[in-house]
């Protein structure tokens, strides 16, 4: 089985690229969606030379953005969700999504300031963005551990241990819940985000 790419090729598609890297949408990538910036959603650039990048739930969709290209991914087709998570101030918190056919999202709590026009005065400055990324991961894994019950998380560098999605809530410092969250809610407690 051919490994795919984790980003697509500026709009053009072709037969052999997986059926969801065909649903990009690169004219709507120049605009920012609302969603990019919401409790669920995660912007980082891994050096001061990339461009933005951007993760948000959608639902049981994981969309993206990278620069001026978007897509998508189902969360039923995640088969791992690993999270390497350094004590704060430690190193750079990053996760890693495989699929079945082998596509890899990464994505990480570094946001390297670049050179345009309003992060100029902090160029080539890092920042971790550790909230965003902990909010998105958390919702993340409780979402792929509904959607795929098969899907393996783990926690840790290499092969990591196997995780529930609870341990990153107290991670976050969030209180344990005492009641459940009925079905028809969201993490974020919302009708219809779940």
């Amino acid at each position: 089985m051919p490994c795919c790419r984790p980003t697509g090729t500026g709009g053009r598609t072709s037969a052999a690229e997986p059926w969801h890297f065909r649903h990009r949408t690169p004219g709507l990538a120049d605009m920012t969606d609302a969603r990019e910036n919401s409790r669920l959603g995660h912007l980082f650039r891994p050096s001061p030379f990339s461009r933005d990048r951007a993760y948000w739930l959608d639902g049981h969709v994981l969309r993206w953005r990278s620069g001026v290209e978007s897509g998508w991914l189902s969360l039923s087709e995640v088969t791992l969700v690993q999270v390497t998570l350094p004590p704060a101030g430690h190193g750079t918190a990053r996760c890693t999504l495989r699929t079945a056919e082998c596509c890899v999202h990464r994505f990480s709590d570094d946001y390297w300031f670049g050179w345009n026009r309003v992060e100029r005065h902090r160029w080539g400055t890092r920042e971790h963005r550790r909230a965003t990324f902990l909010g998105l991961v958390a919702a993340l894994a409780r979402r792929v551990r509904k959607a795929n019950p098969a899907a393996a998380l783990t926690y840790g560098p290499d092969k990591g241990r196997p995780f529930e999605p609870e341990e990153l809530d107290q991670t976050q410092g969030f209180p344990a819940r005492r009641e459940p969250v009925p079905p028809e809610r969201g993490e974020d407690g919302n009708p219809g985000a779940a």
